[in-house]
């Protein structure tokens, strides 16, 4: 039996702009939730403009991705009149999310306290590189310099080599993910037991915890983590990236049970017996060698035969693939994973749901990524504006009053 989605009937004012605090958004969104997204008048989040494409001018593809379903008022928070109907939106929110600087929104009267005086039940969500406390709250921050800060840059690539950054927004991303978590919980500890709150989500806080697997021992027995490259977690050589015939294949041989299968699987059986590696420890200290006898049979053919081979017998691997590669790969097919969406240009495009999927409550399409200020008259309106008094407003320039999508 199918459920309305589980946030129906909360609306979400959404202050937020580029990645983080529009993918937490994105996320209530995919879940039911109504996300009014107030954005400055004139040029608006600044991700509408990340391509250069006609078809895509002021809804760039990364914009679209998290934005789809939202609606858009298009406000100068620095007109007194803008205020206004910004504390207005506010007033009627369940959920206020914001990613400015410390202290950007509480300077116009728009920060938790004021929104709280006349908002009890609100849960208000700010999400920032490092918080609302700390010496380094003030500190501007992108995904990239997360990184650096947070130890994510050390310990990618190959030992030795250079700090690199992962190769997409990855603590924008989780710390997205982070907030919508957390607001989800402010939510249900609301309807138990009647209280909104405050809430801080800082990209370094997120990273750190992303990072749990290497963060914690540290903190528990000192243990300083290093690179290790393509190597798997627990450090067996044949946990590892091999060439095939005509790319990589990533391998999971772990247990002495999955290393004697994976030479069955290649036809080595002479390796299990061979006193070099018959040992984890053998084979850890003759690892170069084990490496050369593996890839001697990984190259003779491509890696997606070698996959069903390995799986097939119990050894967790796979392809290195690319993102065109598995956005179109059979599995994420039948995943109910992407999400429709309304895109005149494209009518194949889709962006991603919020990576689970909850039985009782079928998939639905987002509809389309606003325009900027597409729906400020709507909005407006429905707060009791008239159409002159909108009319005047837009003179002034206090609001932006942007055209449907044709």
């Amino acid at each position: 039996m199918s459920m309305p989605p589980p946030l129906q009937g909360i609306t979400v004012v959404d202050f937020s702009h580029v990645m983080a605090g529009p993918f937490c958004t994105h996320t209530l969104k995919t879940l039911g939730a109504r996300v009014i997204k107030i954005e400055r008048a004139g040029e608006g989040d600044v991700m509408r403009h990340y391509d250069t494409r006609e078809e895509y001018k002021g809804t760039a593809p990364p914009f679209i991705a998290v934005n789809c379903g939202k609606e858009s008022i298009a406000l100068d928070l620095k007109s007194e009149a803008g205020l206004r109907i910004a504390k207005q939106l506010l007033e009627k929110a369940d959920v206020v999310v914001e990613n400015f600087r410390p202290g950007v929104l509480d300077r116009l009267g728009l920060g938790y306290h004021e929104n709280k005086a006349t908002n009890p039940g609100v849960i208000y969500c700010s999400v920032s590189g490092f918080g609302k406390s700390g010496p380094m709250r003030d500190n501007p921050a992108y995904d990239h310099v997360v990184q650096a800060v947070s130890g994510v840059m050390s310990l990618t690539g190959e030992p030795g080599s250079k700090p690199t950054k992962v190769g997409f927004p990855v603590l924008d991303t989780f710390a997205g993910y982070t907030a919508a978590s957390a607001i989800v919980a402010a939510i249900l500890q609301r309807e138990r037991f009647g209280e909104g709150q405050y809430i801080d989500v800082a990209m370094l806080d997120a990273s750190l915890n992303l990072m749990i697997a290497m963060v914690a021992p540290y903190l528990i027995a000192g243990d300083i983590p290093k690179k290790v490259g393509n190597r798997g977690f627990n450090m067996s050589p044949t946990s590892d990236t091999f060439q095939a015939a005509d790319s990589e294949i990533s391998i999971g041989a772990n247990t002495q049970v999955q290393y004697e299968a994976l030479c069955k699987a290649l036809d080595r059986e002479d390796l299990i017996h061979d006193p070099r590696f018959a040992e984890r420890e053998g084979r850890i200290k003759n690892e170069i060698a084990l490496r050369d006898e593996i890839e001697s049979r990984t190259r003779e053919k491509p890696a997606e035969e070698w996959e069903i081979i390995f799986n097939k017998v119990s050894v967790p691997s796979a392809a290195v693939r690319t993102i065109n590669d598995i956005a179109n790969h059979p599995h994420v097919e039948q995943r109910p994973l992407k999400v429709s969406i309304d895109l005149p240009h494209n009518p194949l495009a889709k962006t991603l749901g919020p990576g689970f999927q909850l039985a009782n409550v079928p998939p639905e399409s987002l509809g389309a990524a606003p325009q900027l200020g597409e729906h400020t008259r709507a909005l407006l309106i429905e707060l009791g504006y008239t159409n002159d008094a909108l009319d005047t407003l837009a003179e002034q320039g206090a609001i932006q009053i942007g055209q449907s999508r044709i």
